[in-house]
């Protein structure tokens, strides 16, 4: 199982995000990737990546983003290990999110 934990502490919670919304949710699977999620007054976005290998930012209403983050998060998990995996993995996860 993985083992999400705060990204510094929870002190993230509240601050500005790379979108430019109040971080709502911030993890880090400790040496493997970081999904944030953070929302403004019309929309939410949740960033994600897995180090070294794949970012993205997704887009969802308010009312959706914390449905669309948790199956973000259960995809990132579910990343593969191998190389050419992991390429045709990315490709996937960009187009359904």
């Amino acid at each position: 199982m993985v083992e999400w934990v705060p990204v510094e502490n929870g002190q993230t919670i509240g601050q500005l995000g790379t979108e430019n919304g109040v971080i709502l949710r911030d993890e880090e699977w400790p040496g493997v990737g970081r999904i944030t999620l953070e929302e403004s007054r019309t929309e939410a976005a949740i960033t994600c990546g897995l180090y070294g290998t794949f970012f993205d930012t997704a887009f969802a209403s308010p009312a959706e983003a914390n449905q669309k983050y948790d199956a973000m998060k259960e995809a990132l998990e579910k990343s593969p290990n191998d190389v050419q995996g992991l390429g045709e993995w990315c490709d996937w996860f960009v187009w359904h999110f």
